[in-house]
């Protein structure tokens, strides 16, 4: 794992004791309190004696979409080989469980960490030192790890070294670079580099020309010693880095990997074969989606996607962005240069050129800045228990996955895969548009509701775990109260059981609430930090809350049904309308 500890030192963790494991359960039928019979026992001596298995033990009874069943957990050997076994278990009757959770996200699961944390460990190497006899790398790989890597400590620990720790601001150092190039050649003519730290706000600029290798040797050296976290520039994504790994193609053979790692060997790890090999997380950044980018240690955040999602502006340029937030600084404006003739510009003033260049380089970072993009992401990170990086670059789904995994692990409920929610037949309806009366309106009292579809999920307890399956033998005894949805959808109360979802929501109200009072707090006393991180954290709040009714509406979320978006949706318009019903009969025009 890589991180910058509170101090401002960047870290390699190297952690051992996590195994990968998923779970099971037989597709029979099973009666409360029965034994487990004698053919499931040897089904699972078969999975035992599996090659790639090590471990099954159980069961744990636990609550899955057929009721109440026994899982067995099953420990395997490496990662990788999780989704053969996967396909190999489920064509012989057996249901699968927590079996495509990343290898990563299971650490932060099963060990209830978040992104902030703190642990204790051995030291067995430092930037700083020396290595002439080889014994710092060989520490390091006897530790586990594939060679000395590129940050100031490398430490090693288990499992029971790991522990959760409260948020703090992260002293990022962010890496934004731009690039001007070769119309008709294609190749890359300058390139400036501008790197903040945030703990400090100091900036320090670089600027690269000559021979196009130079400035991408340059240019690596820079990111290696400087050891960003954060790597951004405007639309990076789709022109710089692309730009750079095709011209690492050009002068370099896809198997002579130390010349390519000089030219673009961007992660935290040392220049090797193995790590030059990676496609995930290695030394080369690379695409992983329509999107985004990866490379090890370091996250991808291009500021033209963060510009794109905060504003939602007419125009998507630099120059649009730049005039649009800073339109009184002149010094934060795009310079006058012809990039369609950027061939021409750069023959007759290379120098304005460049100064172009380092300018653009530097504009992304006024850019988050202005938009508090790094620690809006970082507060959504704390919030999620989540990594840095899956914040800024994974999905909804991704972040309420890790609270809602967590809570279903500490109660007893399997984890199903995802997509193996049943398809939705059609859309759901939306909420209630009301006909708006036209004409001036004096006096008007603005209704509002505080989160209504948390507060309709919290209040109905609408979750995956409490929806009352009409087909199931579980049914509630009589008299049992239930809240039955005007699409006669029914879910259990909340005294006969809790739902994940509303256990979780509840709590985020509670968090926001209590941010939100320490960022009044903060603001009577004009501490500016403070003011800041309340801010933030309420913020990222508000966002996880209002995801989750997305989320739980979708057809391939892993916790869902069609019946929790459709009931949703059906008491919000009953009490929209229920509400304008009362007001009528008050003698109040609602327009």
């Amino acid at each position: 794992m890589f991180g910058r500890t509170e101090e401002g030192a960047s870290i390699c963790a190297l952690v051992h004791g996590l195994r990968p494991t998923f779970e099971i359960s037989p597709l029979m039928v099973w009666d409360e309190g029965m034994e487990v019979p004698d053919h499931v026992h040897e089904r699972l001596a078969h999975v035992e004696a599996m090659e790639d298995v090590t471990n099954v033990t159980g069961p744990i009874m636990k609550l899955t979409d057929l009721g109440v069943r026994p899982v067995w957990t099953v420990t395997v050997r490496q990662p990788f080989v999780v989704p053969s076994l996967r396909k190999t278990l489920s064509k012989q009757s057996w249901q699968i469980f927590s079996g495509d959770i990343p290898f990563l996200n299971r650490l932060f699961l099963d060990e209830g960490l978040g992104m902030h944390l703190s642990l204790t460990g051995e030291i067995i190497d430092r930037r700083q030192d020396e290595d002439e006899d080889l014994s710092l790398i060989g520490a390091v790989r006897a530790a586990g790890g594939a060679g000395r890597y590129a940050v100031d400590c490398t430490v090693v620990c288990t499992l029971e070294d790991l522990q959760a720790s409260e948020p703090f601001p992260v002293p990022y150092k962010v890496f934004s670079f731009d690039l001007e190039t070769s119309i008709a050649h294609e190749t890359v003519l300058c390139a400036a580099a501008v790197i903040e730290d945030m703990s400090t706000g100091h900036r320090e600029t670089f600027s690269f020309v000559g021979e196009e290798t130079k400035i991408m040797e340059e240019l690596t050296l820079v990111v290696r010693s400087q050891d960003p976290d954060i790597i951004t520039g405007y639309n990076i994504d789709n022109f710089d880095l692309p730009r750079l790994n095709d011209r690492m193609g050009v002068h370099a053979r896809s198997k002579d990997w130390r010349r390519r790692a000089l030219l673009f060997g961007w992660g935290r790890v040392q220049q090797t074969e193995s790590e030059a090999k990676r496609t995930r997380w290695g030394l080369f950044p690379r695409r992983q989606s329509s999107r985004a980018w990866n490379v090890a240690g370091r996250t991808v955040v291009d500021t033209w996607w963060q510009a794109r999602m905060a504003l939602r502006p007419q125009r998507e340029t630099l120059s649009f962005i730049s005039n649009l937030l800073f339109p009184d600084q002149q010094d934060k404006h795009k310079m006058d240069v012809d990039a369609s003739k950027m061939d021409e510009e750069w023959a007759a003033r290379p120098d304005v050129v460049l100064e172009y260049c380092i300018r653009d380089a530097a504009l992304p970072l006024d850019i988050l800045g202005e938009l508090q993009v790094i620690r809006r992401k970082e507060a959504v990170a704390a919030v999620a228990k989540v990594t840095f990086d899956a914040a800024a670059n994974g999905s909804t789904s991704q972040l309420i996955d890790s609270l809602v995994i967590r809570l279903a692990d500490n109660e007893g409920v399997a984890v199903p895969l995802t997509g193996s929610a049943q398809a939705k037949e059609g859309q759901i309806t939306g909420g209630y548009v009301h006909e708006v009366a036209a004409g001036l309106h004096p006096w008007i009292a603005v209704l509002d509701f505080k989160s209504m579809y948390p507060s309709i999920m919290i209040g109905h307890n609408i979750c995956y775990t409490t929806r009352i399956d009409p087909v199931q033998t579980d049914q509630p005894a009589e008299g049992e109260p239930v809240h039955t949805a005007p699409t006669g959808a029914r879910f259990r109360d909340q005294s006969v059981r809790k739902g994940l979802v509303p256990a979780l929501l509840e709590d985020l109200m509670a968090q926001r609430d209590q941010h939100k009072a320490s960022l009044k707090i903060a603001k009577e006393n004009q501490e500016t930090a403070v003011m800041a991180f309340h801010d933030s954290m309420q913020y990222a709040v508000k966002i996880l809350m209002n995801s989750f009714y997305g989320v739980f509406a979708s057809g391939f979320y892993r916790f869902t049904h069609r019946d929790l978006g459709s009931s949703i949706t059906a008491w919000a318009r009953h009490n929209i309308k229920a509400i304008i019903a009362q007001l009528d009969a008050e003698g109040h025009e609602v327009v």
